[in-house]
């Protein structure tokens, strides 16, 4: 049975639909004269067979179609001729796809991307991969020209002398270089003299002394420059480098206008799916053809690498699903339209405070509705770390003589 469908297949073989009155008589005909039909089917509803029949039988039948005034149509060509005779048509698609392969090839077989990791402390990034160009780990290097793993790993070593351990890993295209430090001895404490002053007006709430003498209290106002924590300690003479953390309540003024009425998305369920291959970020579409139908569409992109093994092709497929949305009109309440001011209001002082400052209290100082907007003044009374790192000279040491010439006259 297999090797009749090869057989077939090698041969060339059509679908086709034969239409009349006389069907049984051409089918009879047709095989008292050795021509071989199979998987011959009725229509139902029509006087006519669906079959397949070998291609080069064709020409046989089409004199018994004439005389019976049968009506034949092709529903489908397979084969290898037909394969073979639509390469032929298409041989520029084919030149094409063979220049694509042949550059797949030659992109698969160079490197593309170097990647450290472990390089933090002593050594940058760009150090490890300026050495490791020097020994031939680079963009544009042919993979199958590179030394083994063992002897780049001991190379690159003996290039950068700061480190303890090296791993290369080739994954397809892109190296992987794992690097070890050496470790350091003990760090030294910073010890030249610094102050810690306020960064910003505000009301000190906490103070913590580390190192140095506090010069404010908790409940103080504080001016911006104003010296919160001395490195000048009491007697006089000793200067340390001060630090500490003072926690204090800063107030940032906001205004801002909310629209009552405002435009927002909404997901009908419909979507249409489109498929590419990206050659460095730049895509190529490969299925899902045609103009997306919908007035209004959000893409939502997928990209992933194709990979076999360990081997990492420098191309990507990307699934991308266009999801229709419909716009619609959204009014909101004077205490909707405030309570969102005040979110986006809080989300915009987060930028201007310190990292672990946190937003205590809002409070409403001027709201009023105009043109259709809510116009709000509000202050935001934030508490942060308003400590600042300030380097100073100190002075220098009073000197004393005991000269009997400059002594005071009695």
């Amino acid at each position: 049975m297999l090797s009749k469908k090869l057989i077939d297949f090698w041969r060339g073989y059509v679908v086709v639909t034969l239409l009349g009155d006389d069907v049984p008589q051409v089918l009879n005909q047709a095989t008292a004269q050795g021509i071989m039909f199979w998987e011959v089917q009725k229509i139902q509803g029509k006087n006519g067979f669906r079959l397949q029949m070998h291609r080069d039988d064709v020409d046989k039948l089409v004199p018994i179609l004439k005389q019976t005034k049968t009506k034949i149509r092709f529903n489908r060509k397979l084969g290898i001729p037909f394969l073979a005779w639509r390469a032929w048509r298409r041989k520029f698609f084919l030149a094409g796809a063979l220049t694509f392969f042949v550059t797949l090839y030659t992109l698969t077989s160079m490197v593309w991307e170097v990647e450290v990791e472990g390089a933090e402390k002593r050594l940058s990034p760009e150090t490890v991969k300026q050495a490791a160009a020097e020994i031939g780990i680079k963009r544009g290097a042919w993979i199958d020209n590179l030394p083994d793993t063992d002897i780049l790993q001991e190379q690159l070593q003996n290039k950068v002398p700061e480190l303890s351990w090296v791993g290369i890993q080739i994954q397809g295209t892109k190296i992987k270089v794992r690097v070890v430090e050496k470790i350091d001895g003990p760090v030294q404490q910073p010890t030249n003299p610094q102050d810690v002053k306020a960064a910003k007006t505000g009301t000190v709430r906490e103070i913590f002394v580390h190192k140095g003498k506090a010069l404010v209290k908790r409940g103080q106002t504080v001016q911006a420059g104003q010296p919160l924590i001395s490195g000048a300690l009491p007697d006089g003479k000793t200067v340390v480098h001060a630090t500490g953390v003072v926690r204090a309540a800063v107030w940032y003024e906001s205004t801002l206008s909310i629209p009552l009425k405002t435009e927002r998305k909404k997901y009908t369920g419909e979507s249409v799916e489109k498929h590419f291959l990206t050659f460095w970020g730049k895509p190529i579409q490969i299925w899902g053809y045609g103009k997306l139908p919908y007035k209004d569409v959000e893409e939502l992109p997928e990209d992933k690498a194709l990979t076999i093994g360990d081997f990492v092709f420098p191309i990507q497929y990307r699934h991308t699903v266009y999801r229709e949305v419909e716009k619609e009109q959204v009014a909101l309440t004077e205490e909707e339209a405030l309570k969102r001011g005040l979110e986006l209001i809080q989300a915009d002082v987060a930028t201007k405070m310190g990292k672990d400052g946190k937003v205590e209290t809002q409070k409403v100082l001027q709201k009023q509705l105009k043109d259709g907007k809510l116009e709000i003044k509000v202050l935001n009374i934030v508490v942060e770390d308003i400590g600042i790192p300030t380097a100073f000279t100190p002075p220098a040491p009073s000197e004393t003589t005991n000269d009997p010439a400059q002594k005071p006259t009695q």
